[in-house]
């Protein structure tokens, strides 16, 4: 039988011949009933953590589990399993409802009891496919959205005759910066007048036809009153709900070149620089369908998180070029021990997840021993030194108890902690634990925190200076967010900015530290209109499609400087989302600001974004900074960042610069700018002394 006519029941009750009497009720109805037998709160919280079920029957008479025991702790998993209260007693419909059950069934009424069972079994199948499809279409939604804004092709929506939508390439087709300069903007205006009647006639003949698309030439009117001839295509569409119409200006050049040149940056976005495995942005989509798999077609799988033990010491030994060789190293070893059907991903780090089509905790068991005696039977050689790692792999089942793909990364990563206890080289699977929070939990929990932080006000800046090694004397002051603890105590929490990202919040900490960043710039301008801050957003800033658009609105009367606004992303962050990146850094020069990334380094070409990502400053990772006198690698691999950057008009600056010998250094290798507790912690206050770095 299919998934369809196969009921997955929960059968809390003591006596087996009930849950047999049930099942065979069932099966004259043409179901049949596959029953997990609980009979206390330890057997029940073990099935509901385990597997997937989609009815649950409660005998009323089963010893100390009462029917609240049972509804709390199936709410308590997250699982939305209908509760049938069966059997003899004195419990009425009424008070079984309130209690958040599905229905009431006495025990003699089997034809009662098999409708209820049918009914409730079609509402959760009914459910989930809502939830599929409802979750298919916001993916198909954002694709084609993120198409629309990526694509060459200038695409515009027009409702009652007015623009309600554009892209950046239609915008820049007509000579506007943003969407608002256009917004309301009736579309016979961007023609021109010779064939403003020529247009009204096609609208008025394509209304009254049946076709889905049609086609017209015309000669348009540039925003800076130049005039261009475009082949219009209008087609039918919705947006928001509201019948309109979806024009597109086909770029008809270079299309063998642009669909390559596609394919590369599709690649790009896919894939870690230093290892060639998946990144973690692509690795997530894949883990995404794989759960959603799992949930239609009860196709188990398994995610095994890996990291490589005291992998510190490694970086201490051989410098960050050498532990990026030995991590590329690492992961050539997976690729030889994973099957043909497994995905594997460098996550961060020495961290590596891999996507297996298992679930079998033997054959689990097996994989994961013969990944850890790979990886110890391996050694890897950086410039004649021999280097030995260990690694501890946590592992979760993908069951379809949960479409939420940082759930099973949290289950991973609760067993890899345990391995690690218990290690180095150990592996461990997931296997909940009584009262243990799910991930959707924990992050309901972040979200009300950064909620809460936000609403009363806990939130503050701090600036810390970044100097000039020519001694330009400009006021560069990067701006770092902080939380304010309930003494006023500002602190540093990077697993609430973790959190933010992982649940969207960053969109609302990126606003709000731009609002504030904004406000420090123009009172520090009053004082030194030669000054710069550094704005730090967060890796997901570039999925936030209204963000160029409200940064526009809050600057667009402040009068800045140019370059007086530089916004600071993650080189990996930007990698991972190079046509975004791109727009993004497009869309911030002509308004006047700057783009820089953080974390630059790593990886044997690190400069590939920036052929990509138009870049003005590389911060370069803090990584380097570690015993820099004595490290030759890193020395060579910043003297080579800064000559290279310098060819392409980009200047470079070196974080944690944390003593004199360290500066020392960095005098010699080139380095345009530093920054760092050795010039100055950050503070609310902001009067450094620029002048006492000039040569």
């Amino acid at each position: 039988m299919n998934s369809e006519s196969t009921i997955r029941l929960l059968f809390v009750g003591e006596a087996p011949d009930d849950a047999e009497h049930v099942a065979s009720v069932m099966r004259a109805a043409g179901y049949a009933v596959k029953p997990v037998r609980v009979d206390d709160a330890d057997t029940l919280g073990g099935a509901l953590a385990d597997g997937r079920l989609d009815v649950a029957l409660h005998v009323l008479s089963t010893g100390d589990l009462g029917l609240d025991d049972t509804i709390a702790a199936i709410r308590e998993h997250n699982l939305f399993v209908p509760v049938i209260a069966w059997g003899q007693g004195d419990l009425a419909s009424g008070q079984a409802l309130a209690s958040g059950a599905a229905d009431r069934v006495q025990e003699d009424d089997d034809e009662h009891l098999r409708h209820v069972l049918v009914r409730e079994f079609q509402h959760v199948l009914t459910r989930r496919r809502a939830h599929y499809l409802s979750e298919a279409y916001a993916e198909s939604e954002q694709r084609a959205r993120a198409l629309m804004e990526s694509s060459r092709d200038a695409i515009a929506y027009i409702h009652d005759g007015m623009h309600v939508f554009a892209n950046d390439a239609y915008l820049g087709r007509f000579g506007f910066d943003a969407f608002e300069d256009i917004e309301g903007m009736p579309m016979i205006d961007m023609v021109a007048t010779a064939d403003q009647k020529k247009l009204k006639d096609f609208l008025r003949s394509f209304s009254a036809s049946e076709e889905a698309v049609g086609t017209i030439e015309l000669e348009l009117q540039h925003g800076a009153g130049g005039k261009f001839q475009a082949e219009m295509e209008f087609s039918r569409a919705s947006i928001g709900g509201e019948s309109c119409s979806q024009i597109v200006i086909r770029d008809q050049g270079g299309s063998e070149e642009l669909e390559e040149l596609e394919k590369q940056l599709n690649l790009l976005s896919q894939r870690d620089n230093v290892t060639g495995l998946y990144n973690r942005q692509h690795f997530m989509h894949l883990l995404q369908e794989a759960l959603g798999t799992a949930e239609k077609e009860e196709r188990r799988s398994a995610l095994l998180q890996l990291v490589l033990d005291d992998f510190a010491s490694v970086r201490q030994r051989v410098g960050v070029i050498g532990a990026d060789q030995v991590i590329a190293d690492v992961a050539t070893v997976l690729q030889d021990v994973a099957g043909e059907d497994d995905a594997l991903a460098r996550l961060d780090g020495a961290t590596f997840a891999l996507l297996t089509p298992t679930a079998n905790a033997d054959a689990l068991d097996t994989l994961a021993t013969k990944i850890r005696r790979a990886i110890k039977d391996h050694i890897c050689d950086v410039d004649g030194t021999s280097i030995g790692v260990t690694c501890s792999i946590g592992i979760a089942r993908i069951d379809g108890s949960t479409t939420d793909p940082n759930d099973i990364l949290s289950r991973a990563e609760r067993a890899l902690s345990e391995a690690m206890d218990h290690g180095p080289n150990a592996h461990r699977i997931y296997q909940p634990k009584q009262g243990e929070l799910s991930q959707k939990q924990i992050d309901q929990e972040w979200v009300d925190r950064i909620k809460d932080i936000l609403k009363s006000d806990r939130l503050a800046l701090l600036y810390q200076p970044i100097v000039s090694l020519a001694g330009d004397g400009t006021a560069r002051y990067e701006v770092l967010l902080r939380i304010r603890d309930e003494d006023g105590n500002e602190f540093e929490d990077p697993e609430l900015l973790a959190a933010a990202e992982r649940t969207g919040m960053s969109k609302g900490l990126d606003r709000w530290v731009v609002l504030h960043a904004l406000k420090g710039l123009v009172e520090q301008l009053k004082q030194d209109r030669n000054t710069v801050f550094f704005v730090p957003l967060s890796g997901h800033a570039f999925d936030d499609p209204g963000l160029f658009r409200w940064i526009h609105d809050r600057i667009k009367s402040l009068n800045l400087p140019n370059g007086a606004l530089v916004f600071e992303v993650d080189a990996t962050a930007a990698a991972t989302r190079i046509k975004q990146a791109s727009a993004f850094a497009t869309a911030m020069h002509k308004v006047g600001c700057r783009m820089g990334l953080s974390g630059f380094g790593h990886g044997a070409e690190p400069f590939q974004v920036t052929r990509h990502v138009t870049v003005d400053y590389l911060k370069i990772t803090d990584e380097f900074m570690q015993d820099l006198g004595d490290n030759e690698q890193s020395q060579d691999a910043i003297r080579q960042i800064t000559a290279q950057a310098r060819e392409a008009d980009m200047q470079t600056i070196c974080p944690a610069v944390e003593n004199a010998g360290t500066l020392s250094v960095l005098w010699g290798l080139g380095v345009d700018m530093i920054q760092g507790q050795f010039l100055q912690e950050a503070s609310k206050e902001r009067n450094y002394d620029f002048a006492s770095m000039a040569m």
